[in-house]
C-alpha cells in the first residue's frame, strides 16, 4: 500500500521539484540581468581607459621647457548634481608663468589641487574667472587657500547667487589685484605671450528682468582671449552661445581664427555653431565635459578638419606648442573620437 501511495504521488513531488528549480533560476536571471546594466555602463566607461594611461606622460614636464603649455583638467562627474563639473584648463608661459582659467564646482577643488601638486606648482600668477557661473567659479576658494594668488582677472557683470556673492567677497579681502576685462583689451601672459580680449563689451546691458532667465546672458558674457605666441593661436571663449558666436563672427571674422580651440560650453550644441567651427579653421579642440551631450558639435567639428578631443572621452589632454605653428598632444586616454597618435603637426 505504502509502494502504491509513493508511486502515486512520485510525478507530482518530481514535477514540484522541477518548478521550484526553475522558479529559483528565473529569479536568478532577474537579479543578474538587473546587476547587468550598471556593471556595463561601468565596463564600457572603464574600458576604454584600461589600455593606455599617460598621465605620468602629461605630468613629465622635462620635455618641455620653453613651450607654451595647456592642461584640459578632466573634472569628476558630480552625482546627484544637475550642474555640470565645468571647466578648469592650466597654462603655463613658455618662463613659467601659470594661469589658470575657471575653477569648475567645489567639489572638483581636490582634483584641481592635486594635479597643480603633482605638476609641482606653488603659485598660480593669474586666475582668470571666464564668467561667474558655479561651474567655474565653484572650486576657486578652496585653490585660493592652497596657492598663492598673484592676480585676477573676471568680467564685470554682477550676479546675484550665493557663489557669486562669497566669490565677490572673497575677492575684496583677498588684497589682490583685480583687473575686470572687457572687449579691446591686451595683456601679456609672461614675455612671450600677448592675449587679446573680444568678449564681454564694454559696456554690459543687462536684460529686463534680470536675473531671472540670465543663464544665456551670463554665458554671453564669457570672457574671449585670444592667445598669440609668435606664430602658434590658442582661444578661449567661455560658454558663449551660438548667438554671441554670429555677433562676434560678425564684427571680427578671420581675427578669430586659431590653432588650438576650447569648444564652447563644454561642447554643447548649444554653441559652436557649425559657422564659428568653419572660421575658427581650428587644427585641435577640446572639449571639457563630464558626460557627451551630442555628436552633432563633433561631426561638424571634424568634417572641418579639426581633431577633437573631449576630457569626458580622453581624461587629461596636454598641448604642447611651439611659436611656429607646432603642436603635440597628449590625451591620457585614447577613445573612439581621437587617433591613437598622440602627435599632430600643421
Amino acid at each position: 500500500m505504502k509502494r502504491g501511495i509513493l508511486k502515486a504521488f512520485f510525478p507530482l513531488l518530481f514535477a514540484l521539484i522541477v518548478c521550484l528549480g526553475l522558479t529559483a533560476c528565473n529569479s536568478n536571471s532577474k537579479s543578474t540581468t538587473s546587476e547587468n546594466p550598471n556593471s556595463m555602463e561601468q565596463e564600457v566607461g572603464e574600458g576604454t581607459k584600461n589600455q593606455i594611461d599617460r598621465h605620468s606622460e602629461i605630468i613629465d614636464r622635462s620635455k618641455d621647457e620653453g613651450k607654451f603649455i595647456i592642461y584640459y583638467l578632466d573634472l569628476p562627474s558630480i552625482g546627484n548634481s544637475d550642474d555640470k563639473s565645468g571647466d578648469s584648463s592650466l597654462l603655463i608661459s613658455p618662463d613659467g608663468k601659470v594661469m589658470l582659467i575657471d575653477a569648475g564646482l567645489s567639489e572638483c577643488a581636490p582634483r584641481i589641487i592635486n594635479f597643480l601638486e603633482e605638476l609641482g606648482i606653488d603659485k598660480i600668477d593669474y586666475f582668470v574667472a571666464s564668467h561667474p557661473h558655479i561651474d567655474h567659479i565653484g572650486g576657486f576658494f578652496s585653490i585660493a587657500d592652497k596657492f598663492e594668488i598673484g592676480k585676477i582677472y573676471r568680467n564685470e557683470v554682477e550676479y546675484t547667487t550665493n557663489t557669486y556673492k562669497k566669490f565677490a567677497k572673497e575677492l575684496e579681502g583677498m588684497n589682490i589685484p583685480v583687473e575686470y576685462l572687457k572687449e579691446g583689451d591686451e595683456i601679456t601672459f609672461g614675455d612671450e605671450i600677448q592675449v587679446k580680449i573680444y568678449n564681454p563689451p564694454v559696456e554690459i546691458v543687462y536684460p529686463e528682468g534680470y536675473p531671472n532667465n540670465s543663464t544665456q546672458f551670463i554665458n554671453d558674457s564669457s570672457i574671449l582671449m585670444k592667445f598669440t605666441y609668435g606664430e602658434s593661436t590658442v582661444l578661449f571663449a567661455g560658454d558663449i552661445y551660438m548667438s554671441k558666436e554670429r555677433d562676434l563672427i560678425k564684427a571680427y571674422g578671420d581675427e578669430l581664427q586659431a590653432d588650438v580651440v576650447k569648444a564652447n560650453h563644454h561642447g554643447a550644441d548649444t554653441s559652436n555653431s557649425n559657422r564659428w567651427i568653419k572660421n575658427l579653421h581650428a587644427k585641435i579642440v577640446v572639449a571639457m565635459n563630464d558626460k557627451i551631450d551630442g555628436m552633432s558639435v563633433y561631426n561638424n567639428f571634424v568634417k572641418a578638419g579639426t581633431t577633437y578631443y573631449n576630457t569626458a572621452l580622453n581624461g587629461y589632454v596636454k598641448v604642447v606648442i611651439d611659436n611656429q605653428k607646432n603642436y603635440t598632444v597628449v590625451n591620457q586616454y585614447d577613445n573612439w573620437n581621437n587617433e591613437a597618435s598622440e602627435n599632430a603637426t600643421n
